[in-house]
C-alpha cells in the first residue's frame, strides 16, 4: 500500500540554461535523497525561455511514495543557496522559492518558504514551513 506525498516546486526563471547549469553541478549531492535527484535531474535537461509579461517561474512537481519532505527540502540545501546567489537568469537573491507538500488524507498543504536574508552573505539560508490553509487532494 502506498502514501501519496505531492510535491510541487516554484521560484522565478526567465532562462533555463543558467538553472540547468547549477542543478548538473549538485546532481552528485543528492544520492540519499531520490526525489531530489529526479528535481535536480529535471532541471539539468530544461533550455529556453520561461515566458511571462513580468517574468517567468520555473515550476516542477510530483507525486511521490512516503516522500520525506524536510529531506528534499535539507539536501537541496546547497543548491537552494547557490540558486538564491547569483544565478545567470534565475530567482534574485531577493526572491524566495516556494516548496509546497501534501500528504495523501491530510485536508492541508505545507509550505517550505526559502530565501537569504542578507544578501551580503551567501552562506545564510532561512526555511520557513508553514501550514496552508488549503488542500489540492482528496478528503
Amino acid at each position: 500500500m502506498g502514501h501519496y506525498v505531492h510535491i510541487n516546486v516554484c521560484f522565478a526563471c526567465d532562462k533555463n540554461e543558467g538553472v540547468a547549469a547549477l542543478a548538473e553541478k549538485h546532481l552528485p549531492e543528492t544520492e540519499e535523497c531520490r526525489e531530489a535527484k529526479w528535481f535536480l535531474e529535471d532541471l539539468a535537461k530544461r533550455t529556453g525561455n520561461n515566458p511571462g509579461p513580468k517574468g517567468g517561474l520555473s515550476t516542477w512537481g510530483m507525486v511521490g511514495n512516503y516522500t520525506d519532505e524536510e529531506e528534499f527540502v535539507e539536501v537541496l540545501r546547497p543548491f537552494w543557496k547557490d540558486l538564491l546567489s547569483d544565478v545567470d537568469e534565475g530567482p534574485c537573491s531577493f526572491e524566495h522559492v516556494l516548496v509546497f507538500v501534501e500528504h495523501e488524507q491530510t485536508e492541508r498543504a505545507t509550505a517550505f518558504e526559502i530565501y537569504r536574508d542578507d544578501d551580503d552573505d551567501a552562506e545564510t539560508l532561512t526555511v520557513k514551513k508553514h501550514e496552508c490553509p488549503f488542500s489540492w487532494m482528496q478528503m
